[in-house]
């Protein structure tokens, strides 16, 4: 074989590699991220709504939650997630300053006036550690292909308090070192169940999961209780019910596609 010869062998051998599947009628295969998948790296910051449950509902209303996560999605499904919330409502039920009060329901500040304040529930979830699956429910669907309906289980540790808000500035029963008696903090170690839906397509720019999930937390109170007069350690049964709406930025291995050839 010529030199001539040789170098058209070799022109028309790269112009099959480079353009073979387009010129050979090859075509995607329509589920090719769901069966060869890709490593999925999640950042999502989300706001919910809780409604609290067992000894968590005789002092509270249903109140907020904002937070962020950090969530992996393996080529199999699997993720693995560790999530932060911060808790805020203004249900209090129970006064927490009633041994504070005058027969006319009032406390009286430093400077002789009504004090003036405000009562809001405070908490957290953090850790939030989290493992679970996520199911495709169509394979030939192309709309959400790495995304679907998911189940995941999980522990945490849970705390909540009431914060008293001093309006007034001039009430001493207020302030730090005394403050503490009057915001029933507890906390304690819980388990987790969540149940969800996650819409993420293979080239999706804006990606979002919703879930509702069941909690339950065995805390315990951490200090003395200047109105009950009980000490620190009382148990408590608590039990949150959350509704989320995560808003998901992602970093993605790239796909190993599939192709077809006739």
């Amino acid at each position: 074989m010529n030199a001539e010869k040789l170098n058209r062998s070799i022109c028309i051998v790269l112009l099959f590699f480079f353009f073979g599947p387009e010129i050979s009628g090859a075509r995607h295969s329509p589920d090719s991220t769901g069966t060869n998948g890709q490593r999925i790296l999640m950042f999502s910051g989300f706001a919910g709504l809780c409604i609290p449950g067992m000894d968590l509902k005789k002092d509270y209303g249903n109140y907020g939650e904002i937070g962020g996560a950090i969530q992996f999605q393996t080529k199999k499904r699997l993720f693995f997630s560790l999530e932060y919330g911060y808790l805020f409502g203004s249900g209090v039920k129970n006064d927490p300053v009633s041994n504070l009060r005058d027969k006319d329901g009032q406390i009286i500040g430093s400077n002789g006036s009504y004090a003036t304040f405000k009562v809001f529930q405070r908490g957290f979830m953090f850790p939030l550690m989290k493992m679970g699956y996520t199911l495709k429910i169509n394979k030939k669907a192309v709309w959400n292909t790495l995304g679907g309906l998911n189940v995941s289980l999980g522990g945490g540790y849970f705390g909540n308090w009431t914060y008293i808000q001093d309006l007034s500035k001039k009430t001493p029963q207020f302030q730090d070192q005394y403050r503490e008696g009057y915001d029933r903090y507890r906390s304690g170690p819980g388990l987790g169940l969540w149940m969800g839906y996650l819409y993420l397509p293979e080239a999706g720019k804006i990606n979002f999961h919703i879930e509702a999930g069941y909690c339950r937390f065995f805390t315990e109170t951490k200090r003395f209780d200047f109105v009950s007069l009980e000490p620190a350690g009382q148990r408590r049964n608590e039990a949150v019910f959350q509704l989320r709406l995560k808003i998901c930025f992602t970093i993605r291995s790239r796909s190993q596609e599939t192709f077809y050839y006739y």
